[in-house]
């Protein structure tokens, strides 16, 4: 709670902040009230207009307008609804709805609320325990979502709707207290299925196309829409929509006519993949991404400054995971990073430099299998029996068979080895030949 700034006692911005009775223990059954607050802009910022709190089960226990004491620069009235009308015959104020709170909440109450910290610094007052939904569904990077987005993808229910007079105190203290009990009842693993910065990122797409069409529409552009389905854009009143049975259709159409317009939206429709086919895929791309994201580094010294290693890895992003391979002749770290970004630049950045006197390479993707090659190829070039050998590469038939021919010819040849393919028993396009003389060799 000091982390996100809620308002907390002893600290220096609450002096004048009033605490609730709640001093309790919370526990599995303590109750949980969704709380929401409407605000208006005064000489002395936002202040208060009203506030609304709902028990389990979504009843609402308390709804009530607040008058502010300063004087009101704007209303805000399209996000909190309030008018000068709505707020003229109000005389509740900010102490009445505190005593309020007070009463009403038992001491082991949990508040919920789409960012909370605010609503109480607009209550002025301080309550210890809270689930606030927009920490609980945050996203990558500490990305926070819209209450609205959030009821329409987890709960399937459209709030805050553009016919509406701002929005409903009442309705969105039910809907935080709903999303609350989602994520308890389900858990993050369920929620994680809805992948909401991917949803989020489609929304802000198609939210953006809807603005740049209503922009030229405004303008008195003419606009195309050719598509299979349905579609809202086609309610623009200077957008001429053609509805195609077929995806052929829609492309022979827009040969014709996308030349005769200055702005066209040209939309395909695919059948959805099979559910196993999807499940499959996204597996495959959960592998990919994991391999692309992890990188090998080493050797280190066997007393080599671990902690002082892991802090430089961590610079180049967030990090999942870090383990310490011991299996090699040398120490190696194999580091998965969040981001494929932090990856790529742990490698651009650290591989081929000098860490405590040993020259460290960073890759991917290898396998501990494969870390040690250099050193293993080095011990193999020294051994005394591998002194008199030649490895030769991409020899054709036609060589190894003039080889075999005139064997003869090689002074020393001991013995030639021709390796063959396991299952296709074809000899590869390498072989070894064994001389008794290393000097030959």
């Amino acid at each position: 709670m000091e982390r996100f700034h809620f308002p907390l006692q002893g600290s220096p911005s609450c002096e004048d902040f009033i605490l609730t009775k709640c001093n309790g223990s919370v526990t599995d059954s303590s109750p949980l009230f969704g709380l929401d607050c409407e605000m208006c802009l005064t000489s002395k910022g936002r202040e208060l207009t009203r506030v609304s709190l709902v028990t389990d089960g979504g009843h609402c226990v308390m709804d009530e307008l607040v008058k502010p004491d300063d004087k009101i620069l704007d209303y805000l009235t399209c996000f909190s609804g309030i008018t000068k009308k709505i707020l003229n015959p109000v005389t509740t104020k900010l102490k009445d709805v505190q005593k309020l709170l007070r009463e009403l909440l038992p001491p082991e109450a949990v508040l919920v609320g789409h960012s909370l910290d605010q609503d109480l610094r607009a209550l002025k007052m301080i309550h210890p325990h809270v689930i606030d939904t927009s920490l609980l569904y945050i996203g990558k990077q500490a990305r926070r979502f819209k209450l609205q987005f959030l009821a329409k993808v987890i709960l399937g229910k459209d709030i805050q709707c553009s016919n509406k007079l701002g929005h409903d105190a009442i309705e969105d203290a039910r809907t935080a207290l709903e999303l609350a009990q989602y994520f308890l009842k389900h858990g993050p693993q369920k929620i994680a299925e809805f992948n909401l910065d991917a949803a989020a990122s489609h929304q802000e797409m198609k939210v953006a196309g809807q603005d740049v069409l209503e922009c030229l529409d405004s303008l008195g552009q003419k606009l195309l829409f050719l598509t299979q389905d349905t579609d809202e854009l086609s309610s623009l009143g200077n957008c001429q929509t053609i509805k195609c049975p077929s995806n052929k259709e829609v492309l022979e159409q827009a040969r014709v006519e996308v030349p005769l317009f200055p702005f066209s939206v040209v939309q395909f429709s695919f059948e959805p993949f099979m559910p196993e086919f999807t499940e499959e895929m996204k597996r495959r791309m959960r592998t990919k991404w994991t391999e692309m994201s992890t990188v090998y580094a080493g050797p280190f010294s066997k007393n080599y400054n671990l902690r002082m290693v892991k802090k430089m890895f961590k610079s180049f992003g967030p990090v999942q995971s870090i383990t310490v391979i011991l299996e090699t002749h040398r120490p190696h770290l194999r580091i998965q990073y969040e981001i494929l970004e932090a990856a790529q630049l742990a490698i651009e950045t650290m591989n081929d430099i000098q860490v405590e006197g040993l020259c460290i390479k960073v890759r991917r993707p290898v396998t501990e299998f494969t870390l040690d090659s250099d050193t293993l190829v080095n011990e193999l070039e020294q051994d005394s029996e591998n002194q008199g050998t030649i490895y030769l590469a991409g020899v054709s038939e036609t060589f190894k068979t003039h080889l075999l021919q005139q064997s003869n010819l090689f002074h020393g040849l001991e013995a030639m080895i021709l390796p063959k393919d396991v299952k296709s028993r074809k000899q590869k396009n390498y072989c070894f030949l064994m001389l008794l003389d290393h000097t030959l060799a």
